[in-house]
């Protein structure tokens, strides 16, 4: 046993390293039972201090601050800000985040479920779905998922390497794309709270590359070639420029002749006041009045001819026209004439007729066999079933038309730019002056067919649409349409009036209602044929409605028809349809359309920036017109801008290389 035992105090509960008291007599030497904190216990103190004024501060910005202004990221760029000027604040957030609207709790809660459920999309297409397809706007350039995939084929074929086994290997090692190319949310590319110079459609190229399966880098070296942009696209218009160089500038070539591509690619720029505002962007399609007027007006005039024929009463041999009965003589002796094709297509509204038309080869009359002993009964009939067709046209009107047509399964809305100007006036008036009893004599059928119409020219205005008004007084009346009638009272002629060619110039001898009559049918319009019984259109220049109306018309037929052909191979119709190509079928196109630009094509071209710089401001520069002109390039007049035509400027440091530089995303309908 020891002599002096000593009691050891124990040892304090919380007496360890971290604890955050201890006891004081650690400290000072001399046992007291009081306790002070460590250094551990006052920072945990002063964390717990300083953790709850903060909350509390936070509990009073939360109370008293507005939440759109305590989560506000930055300022939203001008075109939004403008648009959202009048909005209450709260107004302004809930606008395009649909959180907003609810609670500042709710802008937390979509975090756990990344994209899933998320409308800010939607609510761009709120004021955007003008521009970009509803039902396509969360799909990778607007464009459905078969035409995503046909293009990246296309892309890919064309940028294959010799060894094909070995390009696709090199595809496995490229990830995949960053986001759902099926759900693509606006975000993605356009990033808002930038500010007011913040710039909503500006993208990279790591943001375009990382949908991509192809990834790019230079634009010299790695992008893929093309072989004919800007053409070989085709258009509305069959146009050749190395034709026209060649056979109508033939002095360009030798120096002779001046030939500049302004003539018919201004400047689009618009004229105020005494001065042209000068854009700096190519009017790339050209009008025929300020390009082709001065040129193919004449020939245009030429191939019209005497017109386009809507009856021509065929010649008939006697026996058949006395069972038509009431036949004209001009039209009675041997059978001869084509039926016109706006004829035969009136009369296919008889089934009956229509088995006959098909039997006469090309509608013409004099190859109908003779020894065929149907021939005059087939004669008998297209002759009886033309004279109702002028008949009932001339006593019930446009209307008789329309139902023929819709018989026949055409639509009416083309062909009523033909009978806006078709008067039934004029077809009466053939009807008593064609279908009169015959006489002894020229005179005496003349007498008793006496019209009480003058031959009158009719304005423009009259010809679209103007009424028709008839006057019966001994002057002489007027009708408010394009037509050639008999003068009445003492104005009638002892001989017809159009005896002779109306489209022949008058002799110096010839009397002044022959000069009048030659002027009014050179001048255009419907007219009245005595002297070959017919009623014919003549064309009042480019873009007669007339024409149109007829070859849209016609345009319904089945391509296979053969009344649909012979109607496309007249030469008055050839003059159309030679440079409108597309109006031969529907739905009917007329006017050309730049091909190189338009939103729904993923490339785009300004001449804008191009013409800027004084080597391109020569459109030869870039443009050159091709040396073969065959069958199969009959399109490609030029010869293409390949890739290394533009590389040449689009460099990283020198014009630039980005892809939306050329390219846009979002492709129109």
């Amino acid at each position: 046993m020891r002599r002096d035992p000593i009691e050891l105090p124990s040892l304090p509960r919380d007496d360890r390293p971290g604890d955050p008291w201890m006891d004081a007599a650690d400290v000072g030497g001399s046992a007291s039972n009081r306790r002070v904190r460590t250094w551990a216990g006052r920072r945990r103190h002063f964390i717990v201090i300083a953790l709850g004024v903060f909350g509390l501060a936070v509990m009073l910005m939360i109370i008293l601050v507005p939440a759109e202004h305590l989560i506000k990221p930055g300022e939203l760029s001008t075109p939004h800000a403008q648009i959202l000027a009048g909005t209450m604040t709260q107004d302004k957030c809930a606008a395009c985040h649909d959180e907003a609207a609810l609670s500042p709790l709710s802008w937390f809660r979509s975090g756990e479920s990344s994209h899933d459920g998320v409308r800010q999309s939607d609510l761009c297409m709120n004021c955007h779905h003008r521009t970009i397809p509803a039902n396509l706007s969360h799909a990778a350039h607007n464009l459905p998922l078969s035409v995503r995939e046909q293009l990246t084929e296309n892309i890919r074929t064309a940028s294959l390497d010799t060894d094909h086994n070995q390009t696709f290997a090199l595809h496995r090692w490229i990830p995949d794309a960053a986001v759902d190319q099926n759900n693509v949310q606006c975000a993605t590319c356009h990033k808002e709270h930038q500010g007011f110079d913040g710039d909503l459609l500006s993208m990279s190229d790591a943001q375009c590359q990382s949908c991509h399966v192809n990834r790019f880098g230079s634009f010299a070296d790695s992008h893929p070639d093309w072989s004919a942009w800007p053409y070989g696209r085709g258009g509305q218009i069959q146009f050749n420029h190395a034709t026209h160089m060649r056979k109508h500038f033939p002095g360009w070539n030798s120096g002779r002749l001046t030939f500049d591509c302004a003539m018919c690619h201004p400047d689009s720029g618009e004229q105020v006041g005494q001065t042209h505002e000068w854009s700096g962007e190519v009017l790339r399609v050209a009008s025929y009045e300020n390009s082709c007027q001065a040129c193919h007006d004449e020939s245009m005039n030429l191939q019209a001819g005497k017109g386009i024929e809507f009856v021509t009463l065929p010649m008939l041999p006697t026996a058949v026209a006395d069972r038509v009965g009431n036949w004209p003589e001009r039209a009675t002796g041997f059978a001869d004439g084509v039926i016109p094709p706006l004829t035969e297509l009136l009369l296919r509204a008889d089934p009956a007729v229509a088995n006959r038309l098909r039997r006469i080869p090309n509608g013409d009359i004099s190859r109908i066999t003779v020894e065929n002993g149907t021939a005059d009964d087939n004669l008998v009939q297209i002759a009886t079933q033309t004279r109702s067709l002028m008949q009932d046209f001339g006593r019930q009107g446009q209307a008789v038309i329309e139902a023929r047509l819709l018989q026949i399964g055409i639509s009416v809305k083309p062909f009523q730019k033909v009978l806006r100007s078709l008067s039934p006036q004029l077809v009466d008036s053939a009807n008593e002056k064609w279908f009169a009893a015959v006489s002894s004599s020229l005179q005496d059928a003349v007498q008793v067919t006496r019209s009480p119409f003058r031959l009158v020219a009719a304005d423009e205005e009259d010809l679209l649409g103007g009424s028709l008004l008839l006057s019966d007084d001994d002057s002489g009346g007027l009708l408010d349409g394009d037509l050639l009638t008999m003068p009445s009272g003492d104005a009638l002629l002892t001989e017809e009036p159009l005896l002779e060619d109306p489209l022949l110039e008058p002799a110096e001898d010839a009397p002044d209602q022959a000069a009048t009559s030659f002027e009014l049918v050179r001048r255009g319009g419907w007219y009245r044929d005595d002297d070959q019984l017919a009623i014919r259109y003549r064309g009042q220049g480019h873009a007669d409605p007339v024409l149109v109306g007829l070859i849209e018309t016609f345009a319904q037929l089945s391509e296979a028809d053969p009344l649909k052909q012979r109607f496309f191979s007249d030469p008055k119709i050839t003059a159309c349809v030679s440079c409108h190509e597309s109006a031969t079928s529907l739905p009917a196109r007329w006017t050309a359309q730049r091909q190189i630009g338009r939103r729904s094509e993923f490339t785009k071209f300004s001449h804008r920036p191009h013409l800027n710089v004084s080597a391109l401001g020569d459109c030869l520069h870039c443009h050159q017109v091709a040396e073969v002109n065959d069958a199969e390039s009959t399109r490609m007049d030029f010869e293409p801008l390949g890739r290394q035509s533009c590389a040449a400027c689009h460099q990283a440091h020198a014009a630039g290389e980005t892809c939306t530089t050329c390219h846009r995303y979002h492709i129109g309908p």
